[in-house]
Parts: structure tokens; C-alpha cells; sequence
């Protein structure tokens, strides 16, 4: 009897230790996909535009901007974020200047660009003056060019 019970209890861990790995890996591939979708990050655009021409004349005045061919249109994009508060600041500074913005918000998964962003963000998070802060937002664009488009 107690050979019979050794056995059929060694034959239910084993069992359970294969049926727990499955389950645990199955756990992990889901978790993964969960955390890609919560990179979403803010891109702060000033307008659309037919051609590159139209959106460099439109935007001389700025000096701060990435221009991108997006379909069939051109997009000026001023800032690029991850942090909510600081597209706050971002759009206050950009509106104060008159500007007439929007926000969309889009995923990216190029993990280069994300590690800049984050620590790009804390420095916008510690800059007074509006100089530091176009300063971190121009290093954010030529990244995003940089890692992203190129």
C-alpha cells in the first residue's frame, strides 16, 4: 500500500510541476503583451500640410521641430513626451507662444527611443526656464528622427 501511495503521489507532483510551467509561461507571454501596449506616448503637432515646402514655410518661425512625411502629408511635430504632466507644461509653453497645437497619442516599440524619452522627461520635469526645455525637447526630436524614422 505505502508503494502505491509513493508512487501516485510522485506521479501528481511531477503532474502538477509540468502543468505549473505551462501555465507560468503561458502567464509570462501574456504579461509581455500587456506592457507593449502601455507605451504610449504624446506627440504634440503644430499641423498637417501637402508638402515639406508648405510645412517649412508655414513653421520658419519655429525653431523647435521634426517635419514627417506621414501618407500622403506632411506633419510638424514640436514635442514628443511620455509623461502627462509634462505635456501640460509642453502645451502651455507652445500656446503661450500662439501657437495653435493638438495631441495625438500613438505606441512605439523602438525601445532605444523609449529609454531616451524617459530619462529626457525627468530633465523636463527639473528645467525652470523655457530655453532648458526646448534644449530637452530638441535632443527628444533628433532621437525620435534618429531611432524611429531613420
Amino acid at each position: 500500500m505505502t508503494k502505491n501511495f509513493f508512487i501516485t503521489m510522485l506521479v501528481a507532483v511531477f503532474l502538477g510541476a509540468i502543468l505549473g510551467n505551462f501555465l507560468f509561461a503561458k502567464y509570462k507571454l501574456e504579461d509581455q503583451v500587456v506592457l507593449k501596449e502601455v507605451n504610449s506616448i504624446y506627440f504634440i503637432t503644430e499641423g498637417t500640410y501637402s508638402s515639406k515646402e508648405q510645412a517649412t514655410t508655414a513653421t520658419k518661425d519655429i525653431d523647435v521641430k521634426l517635419i514627417v512625411k506621414e501618407d500622403a502629408n506632411y506633419v510638424v511635430y514640436l514635442a514628443i513626451t511620455e509623461n502627462e504632466d509634462n505635456l501640460k507644461r509642453l502645451e502651455e509653453l507652445f500656446k503661450e507662444k500662439g501657437l495653435k497645437i493638438s495631441t495625438k497619442k500613438m505606441s512605439i516599440d523602438n525601445k532605444e527611443f523609449l529609454a531616451t524619452l524617459e530619462q529626457m522627461d525627468l530633465l523636463i520635469k527639473k528645467t525652470e526656464t523655457t530655453e532648458e526645455i526646448m534644449a530637452v525637447n530638441e535632443v527628444v526630436l533628433a532621437n525620435y528622427e534618429e531611432f524611429v524614422l531613420n
